[in-house]
């Protein structure tokens, strides 16, 4: 055997071995899950503050636990799909509204709000791999809602420019405006970026390009400490996931700053021929 062909067998292997791992984990997760919440309708007897509260505890933790093991199950599925892409007309608005309803435990646990938004056409019909599509737009949107400080709105807006699917995602919040999760991370770009510029037009607006960005995301993961946080990592994680998901498909994941709108993520994806 070739050492190509070694790799590709172990991998096999490994994504074999990882699925059987996360299934396994799912049913016991499934009866805890139950079990919280037929404890939880009092089926058995009355419980008390101290217990219903315990109770609460555990079958939110638990579905959220259900929910990053099926997130590693996606991750295999991935890399098998990678083998054998195939594209087909997807309705992007329709599957982005999916996504944030798989995100529902990361939404209410963060207490953030997401709002799919469509320009143009009300539905986005165009030709991807919808299994890649997913996971790039699923691990962008859960990057934002891992970083998004409570009572936040995530929302998305999907357009169509030039034979490409163009989604720009920002957050709002009531009280600190258009405050963008890891903004603390380009400030010190862009305000370079501001400084070099003459014009008031690129004063006003400016962006960090997808090289730069991947770049700046990933010197800050290999910089995190035991002191950072595992939402705080898997939410760099996700980005750069979603960086190198894009492209992958041969398009570009890039971060704008405008006065008007604050920062948002611009993510560009080609229709497939």
């Amino acid at each position: 055997m070739t050492k190509k062909s070694i790799t590709k067998s172990a991998n096999f292997v490994k994504n074999k071995l990882m699925n059987l791992v996360t299934q396994e984990m799912l049913s016991p997760l499934t009866s805890v899950t139950g079990m919280a919440s037929v404890l939880n309708q009092e089926i058995y007897g009355p419980l008390t503050e101290k217990q219903r509260e315990y109770v609460e505890i555990i079958n939110e933790r638990s579905r959220y636990l259900r929910s990053l093991v099926q997130q590693i199950i996606s991750l295999a599925k991935l890399e098998e799909v990678e083998q054998t892409s195939e594209v087909n007309p997807v309705d992007v608005k329709n599957l982005c509204q999916q996504i944030v309803k798989n995100l529902e435990v990361e939404r209410d646990y963060h207490q953030v709000e997401c709002f799919v938004l469509a320009g143009g056409s009300e539905h986005k019909i165009g030709l991807f791999d919808k299994e890649i599509l997913e996971q790039t737009l699923y691990n962008l949107i859960y990057s934002i809602i891992q970083s998004s400080d409570s009572g936040s709105e995530v929302k998305l807006h999907l357009s169509e420019k030039s034979e490409e699917l163009n989604v720009a995602v920002w957050v709002s919040h009531p009280l600190l405006g258009d405050s963008f999760p890891h903004s603390q991370l380009y400030s010190q770009k862009l305000s370079a970026i501001k400084k070099k510029s003459n014009s008031s037009l690129e004063l006003n607006k400016s962006q960090i390009t997808y090289i730069e960005l991947k770049k700046i995301i990933f010197e800050k993961i290999s910089t995190l400490g035991e002191n950072s946080t595992a939402n705080h990592t898997r939410a760099l994680l996700a980005l750069l996931f979603s960086c190198q998901l894009a492209e992958q498909q041969g398009g570009t994941l890039w971060i704008q700053d405008s006065a008007e709108s604050g920062y948002r993520y611009i993510l560009v994806l080609p229709f497939s021929k």
